[in-house]
Parts: structure tokens; sequence; C-alpha cells
């Protein structure tokens, strides 16, 4: 089985990588009109000869009626370079792989609340049916007491974890992203926590879904 990191980089590297060469022969104009009909027509010929695996499959039908629907508008060249700026800075190879460790996760959330977040981990969030924090301020960053300790084996982070956000995401995505992190939205705003939206690390930052794009790529 493929893992998901390296076939979405290979996806979008190989879309870029053929749209590039239809600009050198002139054989297509950049431009958002054209580039656009070029990437709908070439997620729709991978969809169908299932050029890539099963795993970003669900990505290509999203793009497909992205591209359809919204036009150029879509933007898919420049999603494209964003996915593949962040994927080849996380894993420039097979080989060089960077395990997630718990001082990296301490490191992030003391930096957090120097930007003026409120951070918790003191309390059992998943497995206990629905929680809620109480904060002053509007940006809070949440994280499971329990999991903080069973998805570590000493210093390395073995098991997928929860973290629960409410307020600026986007700030929270770019922050994490500078802190070594790629996370993975499971949902906007309801999750187990109340007010708060859920998202996922994996272990190495091998997630098995599309991690969210920092602002800055």
């Amino acid at each position: 089985m493929a893992d998901y990191i390296f076939e979405i980089k290979r996806l979008v590297d190989s879309a870029l990588s053929e749209l590039s060469e239809q600009h050198k022969s002139g054989k297509l104009v950049d431009a958002p009109m054209p580039n656009n009909h070029f990437l709908v027509r070439w997620i729709t010929k991978s969809i169908k000869t299932q050029r890539f695996a099963r795993c970003v499959y669900e990505d290509l039908s999203r793009w497909q009626k992205l591209g359809r629907s919204k036009g150029n508008a879509a933007s898919i060249d420049s999603t494209f370079s964003k996915i593949s700026k962040l994927y080849n800075a996380f894993f420039p190879s097979e080989k060089d792989i960077k395990e997630v460790l718990d001082s990296q996760i301490e490191t992030f959330l003391d930096e957090m609340e120097q930007m003026g977040w409120e951070v918790s981990t003191s309390e059992p969030l998943t497995g206990v049916g629905k929680v809620q924090i109480y904060t002053e301020g509007q940006n809070s960053l949440a994280l499971c007491s329990t999991q903080c300790e069973s998805c570590f084996d000493a210093e390395q982070l073995v098991k997928p974890m929860s973290w629960f956000v409410r307020g600026n995401h986007q700030e929270f995505i770019d922050k994490a992203y500078q802190c070594g992190f790629l996370v993975h939205k499971v949902t906007d705003y309801k999750s187990v926590v109340k007010y708060h939206g859920e998202y996922l690390i994996f272990p190495a930052n091998k997630g098995d879904r599309l991690a969210e794009i920092p602002f800055s790529l």
C-alpha cells in the first residue's frame, strides 16, 4: 500500500512537470484558463487510467469537481504548487524523514502561549463524550491529557494525536508549520470539544490525508 505522503507528492509533481512541458513546447499558453482546462483533463485522465494509488483518489475527485464548477477561480495549478512545496520540504526523499518528538510539541505549545493562545493539556478529551473547556480568550488549543501519555514511546510520537482548536485556525496552521508539524483537519468546528475544531498530527508527519496549507506558501 502506497504511503499517502509520497503518492500525493508524486501526483502534484507529475502534474506540474507535464504542465510545464506543455508551456515549453508552445502547445499551451501559460494563463489561468488554459492551465485550468489542461489540469482538469489531466485529473480526469488520471482517474480513468487509475494512474495513482487509491489513497489520493478522493483528492483527485474533489479537484475535478472544483475545476469544473469554478473554472479559473479553482486555481488548481497554484494549489498543486503549494502542496509540492509543502511536501517536498517535509519529505525530500523516502530516506529523509524526521520523527515528531515530545520536546518539539512542548516548544510549540510554549510559543502558542507566548502568542496569546490559551493552551490546555490537563484534561482527558477523547473517549469521554462531549467536553467543554472554559477559556477567556478567543484563541485556544487543547490536547488530551491521556493522549499526551499514550501517543508516545519515550520521546517519539507513535500514534496519531488530536489537537483541538478554537479561534484563528490559519494562525494555528502557520505556527504548527513553522515548528515542524503538518496538521490534518478532521473538522472545522464540531468535535468532542465544544466550539473547537479537530486536527490530527501523525508520527513522522506521515498523514493519511492532505495536510492544511500554510499561508506563507
